[in-house]
């Protein structure tokens, strides 16, 4: 009672704090799954109402919530970057309306025994004119898998024939899988079956010649960026906006209606509010109760709900020589009042989090979440005592029995008022709790990513968008450098591997829930809260995507009755 009086008077103090504030993606966002922020599923939302005629003058002005790290396909390092890479660059393949659909290519064939993929390419340009051939494809990925190029997504593509050991040094690059008999033909080789390839997994093409002329500046400003999708990047102003206009020679160019895009890199949240009120923004997703009431108020605006596929999480590095002890990181997991946190920090538009995989996830026909438990559902049902399982942690490591005595550091990857808001409620729930001390660290999003790929943290906040089955999220930590979270589990690396290689679709939900329990059942993470929120949009923005696993950018929208 005491607890809940105490974090009670906090929410209230920090609601007031917060009235003025936008709440939308609180977090950085780390996942390299695309954007859910521009998606919703649909039984959750109305769908649009028929538009009119298409404006004349086509053009969109919306939110980049941080300045892109680098627009490289082979060393990019987050979720801004991706997004972008879905309106300037052409992948294989898309998800259009929860379903694979030909994008870069026009058709491909698997063999038989699910090893071999073999795309045939659309008749597509690069803003030189030049024509996007198959050896593009296949010079991304020995981009990808160069050790030079310490690409941070080498687990996404580990299932191509000798992916992973040329990323680690292991094997020469002409030993990939990836083969171009003909400029329009492109052959992907995998060492195991991986059923979810395609809904997992995306394949953007690359420019040898221009990554030879640029090397380490390329994809750093607007005319060293190489784009062949629906748009073109015409301009970037660093830490302000990206300018982009509608590629004439794109495949698809004339199902393109917008003519000009522009970015607005905003990254305070009062400002991001303000540019929608006054119209500077087109849409946005909100969750200040003040902003909701005022938008829902008005005429000119329409509101949608939004669920992101994406997972707030505590990291936990299991090579620190205090994290390392299993009952240390579940007493911090179990500490922490999911509940209060989704309150506050989205003011409930989020859903508290007892796993990895979010609700929207499936494996086949079958819901993923409808068919397995959330796990720390049973370890809290058991362990009601975070403070002396914290206890029993130290006395294994020999730190004696005082958490008074213990330091630990919370690393924070946005710098922002808001973020050190939301950091400070995970602070005061963890030291009233357990009894130690948390200290915290703000460092820019690329920064952040930086520390947590080189283990360079103890805790840090994290998020992971999912795709459309399980096998994207769970593959974080099915390496051999246990992902992130260092956390190394031969079980948990073979369920992962044969999940993706099993065509039976409960054979393979029941071997990913396997996995996800042994990931949360030792604390390797800690599960917060599945991202939603609510957008706001002007009437006249047309063609939202209505899926959350969409991958079409913002080719689809357009605007009538500005």
């Amino acid at each position: 009672m005491k607890r809940t009086i105490s974090l009670l008077l906090a929410l209230a103090a920090l609601l007031g704090l917060l009235a003025g504030c936008k709440m939308e993606n609180p977090e950085p966002m780390e996942g390299d799954a695309p954007d859910k922020s521009d998606a919703a599923p649909e039984d959750k939302t109305d769908p649009q109402p028929a538009a009119g005629e298409k404006d004349a003058e086509q053009y969109l002005n919306v939110l980049l919530s941080a300045e892109p790290s680098v627009l490289d396909v082979a060393r990019f390092l987050g979720i801004v970057d991706r997004n972008l890479f879905a309106n300037l660059k052409e992948p294989l393949t898309r998800i259009k309306d929860g379903e694979v659909t030909g994008a870069g290519a026009e058709s491909w064939e698997i063999s038989d025994d699910g090893l071999t993929y073999t795309f045939h390419l659309r008749e597509n340009h690069w803003s030189d004119g030049q024509k996007v051939t198959a050896q593009d494809y296949v010079t991304a990925l020995q981009r990808q898998c160069d050790p030079a190029n310490a690409f941070a997504f080498t687990s996404d593509y580990a299932d191509i024939k000798n992916f992973d050991a040329i990323a680690k040094g292991e094997a020469d690059a002409s030993s990939l899988g990836a083969t171009a008999p003909d400029e329009n033909t492109l052959v992907i080789e995998l060492e195991r079956v991986n059923v979810s390839l395609l809904s997992s997994t995306e394949f953007f093409p690359d420019r040898a010649d221009i990554a030879q002329q640029h090397g380490d500046t390329l994809g750093t400003e607007a005319e060293k960026t190489p784009c062949c999708g629906p748009f073109l990047l015409k301009a970037w102003t660093h830490n302000s906006s990206l300018e982009l206009a509608k590629n004439e020679n794109y495949w698809d160019a004339e199902n393109v209606s917008l003519e000009k895009v522009t970015y607005h890199i905003i990254p305070d949240e009062n400002a991001q509010l303000a540019s929608l009120e006054n119209g500077s923004l087109d849409y946005l997703g909100v969750s200040t109760p003040e902003y909701v009431t005022k938008f829902q108020g008005r005429d000119d605006m329409s509101e949608m709900m939004i669920s992101a596929g994406r997972t707030i999480m505590v990291l936990f590095n299991c090579e620190d020589p205090v994290f390392s002890n299993q009952k240390v990181r579940m007493a911090f997991s179990l500490a922490l009042d999911r509940d209060a946190l989704a309150e506050v920090i989205t003011n409930g538009t989020a859903t508290p989090a007892y796993s990895l995989v979010p609700p929207d996830c499936n494996v086949g026909d079958l819901n993923f979440r409808e068919n397995a438990d959330e796990p720390l559902e049973a370890v809290r049902a058991a362990s009601s005592d975070p403070k002396a399982l914290l206890i029993e942690g130290m006395k294994e490591l020999g730190l004696g029995e005082d958490p008074s005595k213990l330091t630990v550091k919370f690393a924070w990857g946005a710098t922002t008022a808001a973020a050190r808001t939301y950091s400070e409620l995970y602070q005061q729930i963890w030291q009233e709790e357990l009894g130690c001390n948390v200290e915290l660290e703000f460092n820019d999003n690329a920064t952040h990513m930086s520390n947590v790929n080189g283990g360079g943290y103890q805790m840090a906040s994290f998020s992971w968008g999912a795709n459309y089955e399980p096998q994207f999220q769970l593959s974080r930590w099915a390496n051999k450098m246990g992902g992130q979270s260092r956390w190394k589990n031969e079980e948990y690396v073979s369920l992962v591997s044969q999940a993706s290689q099993t065509l039976d679709e409960k054979e393979r939900l029941e071997l990913y829930a396997k996995a996800e329990k042994l990931l949360i059942e030792d604390a390797a993470i800690a599960p917060v809260y599945f991202t939603a929120s609510r957008r706001f949009y002007y009437n006249y923005v047309c063609g939202l995507t209505g899926n959350t696993f969409d991958t079409t950018g913002l080719a689809p929208i357009y605007t009538s009755g500005r």
